[in-house]
This record gives C-alpha cells, structure tokens and sequence, in this order.
C-alpha cells in the first residue's frame, strides 16, 4: 500500500494498527490533485482537513540531549535565547534541533555508525563524505574528530538546505549538497564515506561511491537490519566492497567496508 501511495508524493506515510485492521495514513498539501487515490484497489476510509503544526514540537519540548559515541553530545531542542546549550564534559555539544531531517543520533543507524568510526579512529586527518547526510550529523562528528576536510550531500534538498543551516549554526566548516555522487567532480577521493541510508535507497548508487573511496579508504555502512546483513554483505561484495568490521546493537547492524 506504502508503495503505491509514494509516487503520488505524499508529505509523509504513517502506519496504524489496529485488531483485524492496518491502516496507512497519507499526508497531502491542501489542494494538491489526488486523482491517483482512486485508483488505488485499498479504500479511503477517511480524508479531513489538518491545521498547519509544527509536528515535532511537542517531541522538541521534552527532548533530552543525547550522548553519541564516547565524545559527541547532540542538543535537538530548539535554541531558546538566552538559554545555555546542553553540556557533559568530555563531550563536544552538537545543537541538531529535530525539524524535518533524519539524524539526531537517538537511532540505533547513526550512533552504530559513529560509534564504528570512532572506535576505528578512522575520521581523524580524513576526507570525509557523508552520503544521504540528513542532519548531516556523521559529517559534523568527523569534523570535531579532526577530519582534514568534510562533506555530505542528500537526495531531498529540504535535507542538505538545513544541514547547510546546522553547520553555520555549530559554526563547523562542512560542505553540503542537493543531489547523487555523480555530482562531484570526477577527480574526487575520500578516505571516508558514511552510507547511513536504508538499502533499498543507495543500491543504484553503490559503483558511483565505490569509485568515489580512496584506495585506502573505508566506507560504513548503516540503517542495516540485521536479518538483512548477509543479503547486504553479498550486495555490497558485488560492487566492490569488503566486510572488514560490523557493529550491532538490537536489530540494527552496521558494516565497516573497504574497497576490494
């Protein structure tokens, strides 16, 4: 049902279940044509009108800083004038307030992939790229790490537009773009690639980021279930990448690959 839902470009899909019952909630902009519904062989049940809200508000409001890694420390409230960002010693406060990217380091995805980088001690001195970047997150904590030089793009421009505000905002020098590898410049290389990203998603990808990691390089690979892992290693291993270390924690795992 998700499927046939997602060309019809939906602002978001939220699954309800219910006794005998799944329901999937479709969330449309007023006036948007939605002649596609009919279509569809599943009935609609219900369609109302919603009041405009900032959604993550109220999640905003209770929200608690976050400990990633041994050494990052993410803040997603929402800055308040006047008021003191989050701090832990020992730990470098990133400010990630939750709007409308992925990344605010409370999934198991990207600690489990900071948490292989940084125990790997694999971003310091780096070139690094952060592919699907979302918050941009993995990007920002290479940077305090010490990366020599720090990137990231994602396919949704709503993403890299408010990664690119996150950097000015944390002040941390990293480079964000709207689009696929392909729009890097041919000669580019990097030591370390972050592929935070479901499956299903990067695989069209996979040769233009094999081509983009350094002889030498590492790329991790995250948003990986578990029972997914052999099917993703052998994915992997056909586009030139070799399982060297894994991290797991519930049902999520994450691979460390260098390039075969």
């Amino acid at each position: 049902m998700a499927a046939r839902l997602w060309p019809l470009e939906p602002l978001g899909l939220e699954w309800r279940s219910a006794p005998g019952e799944e329901l999937v909630v479709a969330y449309f902009r007023e006036g948007e044509p939605r002649d596609g519904l009919a279509a569809l062989p599943y009935p609609v049940v219900a369609d109302r009108l919603l009041p405009d809200a900032d959604w993550l508000a109220a999640w905003r409001a209770g929200a608690q800083p976050i400990p990633v890694g041994a050494r990052l420390l993410v803040d997603p409230r929402e800055p308040e004038p006047g008021t003191p960002p989050a701090a832990e010693p020992g730990r470098t406060t990133l400010l990630l307030p939750a709007r409308t990217a992925f990344g605010v380091g409370s999934h198991e995805s990207t600690r489990l992939a900071w948490e292989l980088a940084e125990n790997l001690g694999l971003a310091a001195g780096a070139r690094v790229l952060d592919v699907g970047c979302g918050t941009g997150i993995l990007a920002f904590g290479a940077g305090i790490a010490g990366a020599r030089w720090t990137a990231g793009y994602d396919l949704d421009p709503a993403a890299a537009l408010l990664a690119g505000q996150y950097a000015r905002l944390n002040g941390l020098p990293v480079r964000f773009f709207a689009g696929p590898a392909a729009a890097l410049a041919a000669p580019a290389r990097f030591d370390l690639l972050f592929v935070n990203v479901i499956p299903a998603e990067i695989g069209p990808e996979l040769p233009a980021l094999r081509a983009l990691l350094a002889p030498a390089g590492t790329a991790l690979f995250s948003g990986l279930l578990v029972t997914e892992a052999s099917e993703a290693v052998a994915r992997l291993a056909a586009a030139g990448f070799v399982e060297r270390a894994r991290r797991a924690e519930g049902e999520w795992v994450a691979l460390a690959c260098s390039g075969r």
